[in-house]
């Protein structure tokens, strides 16, 4: 298996050094890295430049875009410019295990005909510190230990679990697959790759690794986080969750109107939060989103149902 390891680069990210490193240091020679620079700064720019020119690694290469893609266009640009049959995907802000390609390797080998894996991953905060793993409750739900899950059970899981990875870092395919199941939504900013969970994984099984390949940072100056501020967040959201209610593998869950309900209530928070702090600007669209996604009575009482749980997330937090 080789496969290249695609790095979307955008402005400045002070853990680029880490992510570029983690990738020069696996313990298999099998793979070449994609730098994908879609509007990094100058001193970003400064410092990729003597890095590679210290590393002289004839597996990397690194792509200038003439003018700034947006991150879903850059990332399906990037898949045609690879060479290789596979593509691991990592952001900037994250770090792979130094047995991230052998696992993947092995993986291949055991279940040769899949076409997409993707795998838990180690959650971490800004400075590094861990935290609770985000993928691996929704990941047990499916699967606990690492095996195949067909599309019927898969695609209900994308409306139940919600994204399941949550995350670009980790998410493996070939390229053949990626072919089939159609490119990343460009005209998306947030949620392009739920959308494509959704075709890649409704005629063919997925294969879930349940042993991390990565550590995903968490930190205020993610880009979830600008597009939670802008309204796309909740609009692509509730996208997703419309597409899912139709989709034909969901017409016999009795239970997909309470599922959307779960999934739309923390959109409904977010603007619950935004409007207490004298934010109205996304209000009327959002609840639009969420009416026409879920409901908005079933979100509502969605809501009610979770704050008990939210209230001690909360009181857990500032405990620390």
């Amino acid at each position: 298996m080789n496969i290249t390891i695609i790095l979307p680069v955008y402005g400045n990210s002070p853990w680029l050094k880490e992510a570029v490193e983690s990738v020069v240091n696996q313990n298999s020679n099998s793979w070449k890295l994609l730098i994908a620079d879609d509007g990094s700064d100058e001193i970003t720019r400064r410092w990729l430049r003597s890095k590679l020119n210290k590393l002289q690694d004839a597996r990397i290469q690194w792509i200038l875009r003439p003018k700034n893609l947006g991150l879903f266009r850059n990332l399906n640009q990037a898949i045609k410019e690879s060479i290789t049959d596979w593509v691991l995907l990592l952001c900037s802000d994250d770090k792979l295990h130094p047995n991230a390609i052998t696992s993947l390797e092995l993986l291949q080998q055991s279940w040769p005909q899949v076409g997409l894996i993707l795998s838990s991953f180690d959650s971490i905060n800004a400075n590094g510190s861990p935290r609770e793993p985000d993928s691996s409750q929704h990941h047990d739900q499916l699967r606990v230990n690492t095996g195949l899950v067909a599309p019927e059970k898969m695609v209900p899981g994308l409306l139940r679990l919600g994204s399941l990875n949550g995350n670009l870092t980790g998410m493996a395919f070939s390229k053949e697959h990626w072919q089939n199941s159609g490119p990343f939504r460009e005209d998306w900013r947030h949620a392009a790759d739920w959308e494509w969970l959704i075709r890649a994984s409704e005629t063919k099984a997925v294969l879930l690794n349940r042993n991390p390949i990565a550590s995903v940072r968490t930190h205020g100056g993610q880009l979830s986080v600008r597009n939670r501020q802008s309204g796309h967040e909740c609009k692509e959201i509730a996208d997703v969750i419309a597409a899912l209610k139709r989709h034909p593998l969901l017409q016999g869950a009795t239970e997909r109107e309470r599922w959307a309900g779960h999934v739309m209530q923390f959109q409904l928070w977010n603007l619950i939060k935004a409007s207490s702090q004298g934010e109205w600007s996304q209000l009327s669209d959002g609840l639009k989103a969420i009416h026409n996604s879920a409901g908005l009575r079933q979100t509502g009482r969605s809501l009610l149902r979770w704050m008990p749980a939210r209230w001690k997330r909360w009181i857990g937090q500032n405990a620390r």
